[in-house]
């Protein structure tokens, strides 16, 4: 896809990233994530910038979606409960709740994320 001339817009790569997200497709993911840097389009977008943060943060690369969370200059609840889960995911249980306190807007499913962190303490 990336060799073709398809155009590739911010709501595909968004689609992509989530994509590889599921599926653990992390080398795949860094392409993407590789592709919008080198292009410089779309790095201002919050849905691909939210997207990034979640693949990121499912594929055990916490480091890295902080890195892509922390230049994103547009950040909501979506991004935020994104690296509390992430957090949550690699254990670091403190990091994971000081994330959660400091948001603005929570909803369930960041309530849900720091209630997996709960869950993985009892584990310990």
């Amino acid at each position: 896809m990336m060799n073709s001339r398809l155009e590739l817009d911010e709501v595909m790569l968004a689609s992509i990233v989530s994509a590889c997200a599921s599926l653990c497709a992390l080398k795949e993911g860094l392409q993407i994530h590789a592709h919008v840097i080198k292009n410089n389009k779309f790095s201002d977008d919050i849905v691909l910038g939210n997207a990034l943060v979640d693949m990121y943060s499912k594929c055990s690369s916490v480091s890295e979606a902080r890195w892509v969370f922390d230049r994103m200059p547009v950040r909501n609840v979506v991004s935020e409960t994104s690296m509390v889960s992430g957090y949550a995911r690699a254990a670091s249980i403190k990091a994971a709740r000081f994330m959660f306190w400091k948001m603005k807007q929570r909803n369930v499913v960041s309530w849900n994320a720091l209630s997996y962190t709960q869950n993985k303490e009892n584990e310990f």
